[in-house]
């Protein structure tokens, strides 16, 4: 057999062997924009932001093959900093997993929504963006959440006039990211570093730096919660020294910069576009590893995160600030300058 013909039997095989729960649910398979319309008492909600109160609604919107498809479901708020200062803030929608007219949503139960935060093209890029980043981890790694862009037209059940058109984009639950990850939810008080998979983690903190993110912890969470913050741990039943974690919320990255994006006061920057490494040192002896795995995925990377719609002003700073980070892993002086003598915690 030829070298031609057994690289194509591996590849075969390899489609072939693929474990079914490795594949996303029907919602986060496509990454084709899902054209949707939800009615609900919109006013009413958007008043109450801060109450705890759910609402029902209807979700419509037209399959591929010219169905039209209408989904009761439950509306609420969610959400903390974005809950203050949007006009728009976050939702979350419940499903009835055992409605049969759920069709692409089968399987879905508690589906987080981002929402576009505000009315104007820049709050419409914020959303573009952040929906670029998780996509863009996407080609770094599968251990991270899947999303599926929308647009949706708002409509409120108790005023015909009211109407709101809106990108949006949906994440996937982290029960089914650990599903088809085939590994399970844990949530530790705390987590040491030998718990952690090592490239893995290496993966994520690089990301991190790359879109200047700081909003994040990998070791705790906030006060009284388990860890960890903006970030959810996932482990392999029974052992240690592989857990993961998938990181969200990207609203306070550098490589957006929204207007109301501050980085913590303890950190000694000013500005969230200002990178700041936040590794453990304990990640330098692969941080090669990972610089390789970036390079390699630069192209899917930067074409994620200047995704379609975004403005030519906000796109060239994107691009300017993705160059940036390639030119400081790939240069040995401010490698060792920006970051690996940024790392935190012992050295190995």
């Amino acid at each position: 057999m030829s070298i031609s013909r057994q690289m194509f039997a591996i590849a075969v095989l390899a489609i072939i062997v693929v474990p079914a729960s490795l594949l996303a649910t029907p919602l986060f398979e496509s990454n084709e924009t899902l054209v949707v319309t939800i009615t609900a008492p919109m006013k009413e909600l958007l008043k109450h932001r801060h109450s705890d109160q759910e609402y029902d609604a209807v979700l419509s919107y037209t399959d591929a093959a010219g169905v039209e498809h209408q989904i009761d479901f439950i509306l609420k708020t969610r959400g903390k900093s974005r809950l203050d200062v949007c006009g728009f803030p976050p939702l979350r929608l419940t499903f009835d997993r055992d409605d049969s007219e759920l069709d692409i949503f089968e399987g879905q139960h508690h589906v987080k929504m981002v929402n576009q935060c505000d009315r104007g093209y820049k709050a419409r890029d914020w959303l573009l963006q952040e929906y670029g980043i998780y996509r863009a981890y996407n080609a770094i790694t599968d251990i991270s959440f899947r999303v599926r862009r929308l647009e949706v037209v708002f409509l409120d059940t108790d005023s015909k006039r009211w109407k709101r058109e809106r990108p949006a984009f949906l994440i996937e639950p982290v029960g089914e990211a650990a599903k088809r990850l085939q590994r399970e939810v844990i949530k530790p008080t705390q987590i040491n570093d030998e718990q952690y998979s090592l490239i893995e983690t290496t993966h994520s903190m690089l990301f991190q730096y790359l879109i200047a993110n700081t909003d994040f912890s990998v070791k705790r969470g906030p006060a009284g919660e388990a860890c960890c913050h903006n970030g959810k741990v996932l482990s392999v039943p029974g052992e240690e020294g592989n857990w993961v974690i998938l990181p969200y919320d990207f609203d306070q990255a550098g490589v957006i910069n929204t207007e109301y994006a501050l980085p913590h006061d303890q950190l000694p920057i000013r500005s969230v576009s200002t990178r700041l490494y936040r590794g453990l040192c304990w990640q330098n002896t692969s941080l090669m590893q990972s610089i390789a795995l970036f390079n390699e995925n630069r192209s899917d990377i930067t074409d994620a995160l200047l995704p379609t719609g975004l403005a030519k002003k906000n796109r060239s700073r994107a691009l300017r600030f993705i160059d940036d980070f390639y030119e400081i892993v790939n240069d040995p002086k401010d490698l060792d300058n920006k970051i690996l003598d940024r790392c935190r915690g012992p050295k190995p």
